[in-house]
């Protein structure tokens, strides 16, 4: 006899799930007993965290690797308040998972138990509500399939995020019959946003008629990526990516001006201006403070602006453009590139004689400082390198402060000729820029991928928070290249007191030789404390070895990252 574990994991299955990421407990272990059936017929298989935000990041990792949804549980109480902050930059960044945490028994609602977190103790479910797109309690067996579908159809809607479930003990251990899960899924997934026939016809009117349109990739832009690229080729029309937009457009392509937006490039900005835009059409972006460089009414946000998106939320902060499209960037593109006569696909493709140099086509903060491999290791001039070194198909993620801001600007992007337009490998977890993101969602990644390297680079300051989280790799022998930017600094904070004047408190770390921490986890590890070191370093061997290696990386603490629109925000000066 099956219980509801095994429904909800016969589900996960036919939806293409290899992975639910989580920490075993007392209220969630009828889960893990399905999982270990599962695990035994070599059906999903637990991936044991250190800490449930872990697990939530690593899910998210997975949903952005494989554009499936990603599976995260925990046990009542601590557990379920140990997810909410990594389910809540799922909810921010738009990224479909499911949430599963326990609840105590039923009959012991009220009572004490241990961990309780029922609406008459710590009421976890309220807690989820304001991050998740789905939250429901499910008291009865006979609720748990509908909700499950449910939950599934929010995920994966055209407002992506965390759905969540609260499951208590006796519930998720009641038997179910063996012919149980065989709801037709296709009424809850594969949903699609067709545009209106008149929106279609005012975007081709105004793109048709004008001469000069810089053109705004967004994250949610990808699935047209080919599209927008030959139309941009075709007409000649600049080409700017927004921070989480990065990694859809290779950095040497002649029209690609950089990113717009938080720790951007002025080329992009530029290409932004009046001067050199009739129209700026920007396709899958929220249009939040990241993406607009604080709000930049001489940019992106005026009535030049034609905003299409598949997300009707992003819309929302449209209400000075000229035109908005809600519909899926593909569905709405298509018919644009027919009517006038674009071909996709076959358009500019670098090469190595191109990755040799920097863009000469985007504007770099210190470009010198890119190629300065003496003294103390420049983070402009370790990006770039890496950069250059790691095989185009490398998964990158950047963790929250420094490592974003020096990746956003820095990292160059080599797409391959074979690679799918619609798929990007460079990650940022943005909207709610929680520290230590990138080292959870890299295991993620890395769960996911089976023929690339993943490369987390991450600070000190989020590593001390979450780098334990590295031994789960060493247990599932990933191929992930943790590198730690090590300044003995929370080094963002730190440049942010400078910048705007504030008091020099809070930002410093004592010294760690975090190579050594890692080589008592028996993980490969190296300290880099000059670029000499880095170069004679064979980056290539350790990418192809199966299981993590860290790279301890002293940088210099006095380079000022490129954080000038956070700065203006920050400071009041938008």
């Amino acid at each position: 006899m099956l219980e509801n574990g095994d429904l909800i994991i016969r589900y996960l299955e036919r939806l293409g799930v290899e992975y639910v990421f989580g920490v075993p407990g007392g209220s969630i272990e009828p889960f893990y007993n399905a999982l270990a059936r599962s695990e035994r017929r070599g059906g999903i298989k637990a991936v044991i965290s250190r800490h449930e935000t872990g697990a939530a990041f690593m899910a998210e990792g997975y949903a952005r690797e494989t554009g499936r949804l990603g599976v995260c549980c925990s046990t009542a109480g601590p557990g379920a308040t140990n997810l909410i902050t990594g389910v809540a930059s799922a909810y921010a960044d738009n990224i479909p998972m499911l949430v599963i945490s326990a609840q105590t028994s039923l009959d012991r609602f009220g009572q004490g138990s241990l961990q309780e977190s029922s609406c008459t103790s710590i009421n976890t479910m309220e807690m989820f509500a304001r991050c998740t797109r789905y939250n429901t309690f499910v008291s009865h067996t006979a609720q748990l399939e509908t909700k499950l579908l449910q939950a599934v159809s929010y995920a994966l809607g055209n407002q992506p995020g965390p759905s969540h479930l609260g499951i208590p003990l006796d519930v998720m251990r009641h038997p179910v019959s063996e012919d149980s899960s065989h709801q037709n899924l296709r009424a809850f997934t594969h949903h699609d946003v067709a545009p209106s026939p008149d929106a279609t016809q005012l975007l081709l009117k105004e793109l048709s008629s004008a001469s000069k349109v810089t053109v705004v990739l967004g994250e949610g832009s990808a699935e047209a990526a080919d599209i927008l690229i030959s139309l941009a080729e075709s007409k000649h029309w600049q080409i700017v990516t927004t921070p989480r937009g990065k990694g859809i457009v290779d950095s040497y392509h002649p029209l690609y001006r950089g990113v717009f937006g938080f720790a951007g490039h002025q080329s992009a900005a530029e290409a932004l201006k009046t001067a050199n835009a009739d129209l700026v059409l920007v396709v899958g972006s929220a249009l939040d403070e990241v993406s607009t460089s604080g709000w930049d009414t001489t940019a992106i946000l005026s009535d030049r602006l034609i905003h299409i998106s598949r997300n009707p939320e992003h819309l929302t902060r449209s209400t000075m453009a000229r035109l908005v499209v809600l519909g899926s960037p593909k569905l709405t593109l298509t018919p644009i590139a027919d009517a006038l006569g674009i071909e996709t696909g076959g358009g500019f493709v670098s090469t190595t004689e191109h990755h040799t140099q920097l863009p000469t086509q985007i504007q770099l903060d210190n470009r010198e400082g890119c190629e300065n491999f003496s003294g103390k290791i420049k983070p402009q001039a370790l990006m770039t390198y890496m950069s250059r070194e790691c095989p185009s198909n490398a998964r990158v993620l950047m963790d929250s402060g420094n490592s974003f801001l020096w990746g956003i600007h820095h990292w160059n992007i080599r797409r391959n000729e074979d690679q799918d337009p619609s798929k990007k490998f460079f990650h940022i977890g943005i909207g709610f820029s929680s520290m230590g993101w990138a080292i959870g969602a890299s295991v993620g990644v890395a769960s996911a991928v089976k023929s690339a390297p993943v490369i987390c680079f991450t600070g000190d300051g989020s590593y001390l928070m979450a780098g334990q989280e590295i031994t789960t790799a060493l247990q599932e022998n990933l191929n992930l290249l943790m590198v730690v930017l090590n300044d003995s600094a929370l080094g963002m904070v730190r440049h942010g007191q400078s910048l705007s004047g504030g008091e020099p408190i809070g930002n410093r770390l004592p010294v760690i030789r975090y190579a050594d921490m890692a080589e008592a986890m028996g993980i490969e590890s190296y300290r880099i404390e000059t670029m000499e070191q880095l170069l004679s370093l064979d980056l290539g061997a350790i990418l192809q070895r199966s299981g993590p290696c860290l790279l301890d990386v002293l940088v210099d603490s006095n380079e000022i990252p490129p954080m000038g629109s956070r700065m203006k925000v920050l400071t009041g000066a938008v």
